[in-house]
């Protein structure tokens, strides 16, 4: 006879560790804002900035990425795991329009810093209207 679980069946609804079981995992991301820009640090330690790949629109910054699994030496074997790897998405929202076009990124000790400064708003003019 099996025995009752009551909370058994929960695991397969959320998947979660296993998924992330598989290599997929998001960086630690900070995000400030200033009169006239949004910055956005992320920590990617052991990265190259090849191996980055961010994406801009008018409202929300996109990284993405992947660590490659390094090679072991011929019959070593690990106890624990805990260094991330494998491959990341990380979408962050902004808080208003940015210029995509003038976005700036540095990598420098791996922290990865973009700079996506804001639109300007646009001053309303009025326009006189000649009544017919």
């Amino acid at each position: 006879m099996d025995e009752l679980q009551p909370w058994g069946g929960f695991d397969e609804l959320f998947p979660l560790p296993r998924f992330f079981a598989r290599g997929f995992w998001q960086p630690s991301v900070d995000l400030a804002e200033s009169a006239g820009e949004f910055i956005v640090r992320a920590n990617l330690p052991g990265m190259k900035p090849k191996d980055i790949e961010l994406t801009v629109d008018e409202n929300s910054l996109t990284l993405q990425g992947e660590i490659q699994e390094e090679k072991t030496a011929e019959g070593e074997r690990f106890y624990r795991r805990e260094r991330r790897r494998g491959s990341f998405v990380r979408r962050i929202p902004l808080q208003a329009p940015v210029r995509a076009e003038a976005v700036k990124a540095t990598f420098n000790d791996g922290v990865l810093e973009v700079r996506l400064p804001k639109v300007e708003p646009a001053i309303p003019r009025g326009r006189r209207i000649e009544i017919q």
